[in-house]
């Protein structure tokens, strides 16, 4: 991460620190995710977020927010643990800057781009199409009892294809989240980082970036998670129509806007889950690095 003058994390840190990030933000900002996808799902209606909120909740409860939870944040978890060891394992061994020795902007952006196609092929897409029909499920006729249920249906119904039913887009938009967050959080914690230090807040370096970042993801990359958002969708039918035709179907309904949608819930989760996500994973990183060092020096004192 910027701004440390530590060695590489390992392999293992980077799975620990990363699935521990991804698990805890997306506990924390799932209620906006619920809302967004939702959202995206109305097709042509222009219901403001807000209204879509207190009407969900006036229906079925505050508990309704954290319906198709479980998949996501195990998805999550599972997909901050890919992208981080991802990204630290390809960055380190891309080239660095001969007079920081920290990694230059070009290797920050191509690490950050196979993070995200490592994370949408393994993790994200499987993981986001098990969410999206069961948000819509619940909100409809409610023929699935589990996300078992869920998972088998998709399976007799349309294969293991249905799984991965919207990957085009969803590589699309992490490989694009991807090398814009981690670019964009590289340069501007390089930016921060000096101001903060000077001021005594240098501890909150890492959750501004991470919001600052997020904020510039969201809108860099929105069309992408509202064309996966449909494609996966109970309404999408079997499968057949493709990414260009569901680009277009978005396009006719709502014009260009109707790319944009749900971009407030989706922003707000994004900004938070920016902040969260960097600290967590600097904190853990450091907790695992102070204990490799501790127990590293117990070793060396019992065979002196």
């Amino acid at each position: 991460m910027p701004g440390q003058k530590s060695q590489a994390p390992s392999p293992l840190q980077s799975i620990a620190a990363g699935a521990a990030a991804g698990g805890v933000e997306s506990l924390v900002t799932y209620p906006t995710e619920y809302i967004k996808t939702r959202k995206q799902l109305l097709g042509a209606s222009s219901v403001s977020s807000f209204r879509l909120l207190t009407t969900v909740i006036r229906e079925h409860g505050v508990g309704v927010l954290y319906t198709g939870a479980g998949a996501f944040c195990i998805s999550n978890a599972s997909k901050s643990a890919v992208r981080f060891f991802t990204f630290d394992g390809i960055r380190n061994r891309l080239p660095k800057d001969t007079n920081t020795g920290k990694p230059t902007k070009l290797s920050n952006m191509i690490a950050g781009v196979a993070a995200g196609v490592a994370e949408s092929v393994t993790v994200v897409t499987p993981g986001e199409s098990i969410k999206t029909k069961i948000v819509e499920d619940r909100a409809g006729a409610r023929k699935f009892t589990s996300t078992g249920h869920v998972i088998w249906s998709t399976l007799q119904t349309q294969g293991a294809r249905g799984l991965y039913r919207g990957v085009v887009p969803v590589t699309l938009k992490q490989g694009s989240n991807a090398l814009v967050r981690f670019t964009s959080y590289h340069a501007l914690f390089d930016v921060i980082e000096p101001y903060l230090a000077r001021t005594g807040y240098g501890t909150f370096t890492a959750p501004a970036a991470g919001a600052l970042a997020g904020i510039i993801t969201v809108y860099a990359t929105m069309p992408f998670d509202t064309i996966k958002t449909r494609m996966q969708g109970l309404s999408a039918g079997s499968g057949k129509i493709g990414t260009l035709q569901f680009l277009r179907l978005i396009y006719h309904e709502s014009g260009v806007t109707g790319l944009w949608k749900g971009t407030t819930p989706r922003l707000m989760r994004l900004s938070v889950s920016g902040a969260l996500s960097f600290s967590i994973y600097q904190h853990v990183l450091d907790l695992m690095r102070r204990a490799s060092i501790t127990q590293h020096q117990s070793k060396e004192e019992l065979l002196s």
